[in-house]
């Protein structure tokens, strides 16, 4: 038997069936779609596609044997990856070493080590995209989070934005890097480490309209992924009303202060700051140019003027990172809330900003870690479907 070499395809999007546009593929092994398949799908009656979920939770392998254009798979199997495998010295070794480097990289110059606890979470956060009510009480923690950050009146992502839940496990205890998991998209506008810079502009209600309008038509091959998440505002929506126009009031506010309804009609003049990750706020800008003008707003700053550049919206950066942004009087200083040290603006991550507020919550004790709420108010319910 004459066997070949396979070519194997590695795809990092979540397009499975990549396959059918290559039948020269000897095998497809995907991984950024997190989906994990049981047996391999055959595409054109001759390549297998697997794949092994997410995370690094299993190991997959798989056997094949080619004959010239003929693939037959022996065997696929995936292992679970799991605190019953014993690990090894050497490698151990050599991930300590490297979570050193991580830590003085990226986290040591904002007050953080890799497996420092944080908070404990009384069960786990889940970031389920297809279940929004299962993910609300994660998505009310990040965006109250980066208004707490900020200042600004309203905090805002998309569930895609938010990468993984907060796993309970044994002790329900939060590391570093945990959180980080959250959030690790990104980087900054002039600081290359890991994470997204957080930014803030200014919308009038209508802008604020256009832009959850956006959010809200949702897309079947990732369902759930853009829908929004907010803090410091609230709003109702009727999905069985016309795309682009589903959205039928706003209010800004929270429980403690209460809420009040803005005009979103578009004769409103009064502006809102709004805060959130600079990887989303590219997506954001982009809307305008996404649906050919029909969904249409300008950034602003808090003059009202059309905002210019990223570092115009650079959001309470803070002052314990080597990557400086410009110094003061390069920036316009009515557009950003800073902290000011030898003349100089510092960023804040969003992953910072949700590690702060943790580290504010109350305790049980001295001493204690802070306790994850797990309420009523938590899980307040701020897109709330009308009719």
């Amino acid at each position: 038997m004459a066997l070949a070499t396979a070519q194997v395809l590695l795809i990092k999007k979540g397009d499975l069936l990549a396959g059918k546009r290559d039948w020269r593929l000897g095998n497809e092994i995907g991984g950024h779609g997190h989906t994990e398949l049981d047996e391999p799908i055959i595409v054109n009656g001759r390549t297998p596609v697997v794949q092994t979920g997410k995370y690094g939770e299993n190991l997959g392998e798989l056997v094949i044997t080619l004959d010239g254009n003929s693939i037959k798979v022996d065997s696929y199997k995936i292992y679970p990856i799991d605190d019953t495998i014993l690990g090894d010295r050497n490698i151990g070794d050599e991930i300590a070493s490297l979570k050193k480097t991580v830590t003085d990289v990226v986290f040591a110059s904002r007050g953080f080590s890799i497996d420092q606890p944080l908070a404990i979470a009384p069960r786990g956060l889940p970031n389920t995209f297809s279940d929004i009510g299962a993910s609300t009480i994660l998505a009310n923690l990040c965006t109250d989070a980066f208004r707490s950050a900020t200042g600004a009146d309203i905090g805002f992502t998309a569930n895609g934005l938010m990468r993984s839940g907060l796993t309970r496990g044994k002790t329900g205890i939060q590391t570093v890097y945990d959180v980080f998991a959250v959030a690790p998209l990104g980087a900054g506008v002039l600081d290359p480490t890991a994470g997204n810079t957080l930014v803030t502009a200014y919308f009038t209600g209508r802008d604020l309209k256009n832009i959850l309008e956006f959010l809200l038509i949702d897309n079947p091959a990732h369902p759930g992924e853009y829908f929004p998440r907010t803090s410091g505002m609230r709003f109702t929506y009727d999905p069985a009303r016309p795309e682009l126009d589903v959205v039928i009031g706003i209010e800004v506010g929270d429980l403690d202060r209460g809420y009040r309804s803005i005009d979103i009609g578009g004769d409103g003049a009064s502006l809102y700051s709004l805060t959130c990750p600079l990887y989303f706020g590219l997506i954001l800008v982009a809307i305008p140019k996404n649906t050919r003008g029909r969904l249409a707003f300008v950034p602003k700053k808090k003059n009202g003027q059309p905002m210019a550049s990223k570092i115009e919206a650079l959001a309470d950066p803070r002052h314990e990172t080597p990557y400086l942004l410009p110094p003061a009087g390069t920036v316009d200083p009515s557009s950003v809330n800073t902290v000011r040290q030898n003349g100089a603006i510092t960023e804040i991550k969003e992953w910072q900003a949700i590690m702060d507020h943790l580290r504010a919550l109350p305790a049980a004790g001295p001493g204690a870690l802070p306790i994850i709420p797990i309420d009523e108010r938590s899980s307040e319910v701020r897109a709330i479907r009308g009719t």
